[in-house]
């Protein structure tokens, strides 16, 4: 366990030598949705750090939860690269499958958005040993809308991706392996012009053999110049359980520019025009 946590705080400290985002994290640790990556990256000059909690719900009375603390950071122009440590928690039957594990990915970005209502591709892959040796492949588009360069409020951002998960289990009597492709989708939508509180949603098509139709809603509260956020909500990650569970996400962006986040909210400058900042 001391081993583990030791890794895990050297993997930030790397992180922290490089970049950081100002958008929220994945339970695996990528800039994304709460479940799913987007085509968003870490904006420069500072480390986003994230802790989650999941109450992933329960089989036959037996409770699995997950917990993770993540960092990610952009890497020369357009590499992302994000890990920490993560808990899967499993009590009575089930017991055998908890497990604490590193985890890694990294994404690229293949646009580079200079327009405030331009189409974002990335694509990228990870590991995550908690959770149940999970490994996965996905791309990626993201696109503001309702957003012009004359518009002083924060956009509405949707996703949609394709993704390919690798699920497996061989501890302590359970044995069993799932490769699944998937589909998903998400949506953020601010309720105030400077986007401090957003709704954030997504749906995704099974992503293992027997599973359940993963999702997530949530409220997030950002406020608008400050590196801090924090994410309430309902989810069900399908895979493990096919259950539905409450979950909380906090984190707060050390370093960088706080004026907006990677989907490039505006700028006003001294002439009442806008100015969208260029990645």
């Amino acid at each position: 366990m001391k081993t583990t946590f030791k890794a895990a705080l050297a993997t930030l400290a790397i992180l922290g030598a490089t970049s950081a985002a100002r958008a929220d994290l994945t339970l695996q640790g990528a800039v994304g949705l709460p479940l799913n990556p987007t085509a968003q990256i870490p904006s420069e000059g500072g480390v986003r750090v994230q802790a989650d909690y999941f109450d992933l719900g329960d089989i036959g009375g037996d409770d699995f939860r997950y917990m993770g603390l993540h960092a990610a950071g952009r890497v020369a122009d357009r590499f992302e690269i994000n890990g920490g440590v993560s808990r899967l928690d499993a009590n009575g039957f089930f017991d055998g499958l908890s497990k604490t594990g590193l985890d890694i990915g990294g994404k690229y970005l293949f646009t580079r958005e200079t327009d405030p209502v331009g189409v974002r591709v990335a694509a990228g892959a990870g590991y995550s040993r908690a959770l149940l040796r999970n490994t996965y492949a996905y791309v990626v588009g993201s696109k503001s809308f309702g957003r012009g360069v004359t518009e002083d409020r924060f956009p509405i951002t949707g996703h949609l991706g394709l993704r390919y998960d690798r699920f497996r289990v061989n501890q302590g009597g359970f044995q069993g392996r799932s490769n699944k492709a998937s589909i998903y989708g998400g949506l953020e939508v601010p309720f105030t012009r400077t986007g401090d509180f957003s709704f954030v949603g997504e749906l995704q098509s099974k992503n293992a053999d027997n599973g359940q139709f993963p999702y997530s809603a949530s409220l997030r509260y950002r406020p608008a110049g400050q590196g801090f956020s924090a994410s309430i909500g309902i989810q069900r990650q399908g895979a493990i359980v096919r259950d539905n569970g409450l979950f909380a996400q906090i984190g707060y962006t050390f370093g960088g520019s706080t004026a907006g986040d990677e989907a490039n909210a505006p700028v006003p400058n001294t002439n009442n025009d806008i100015i969208v900042p260029s990645q």
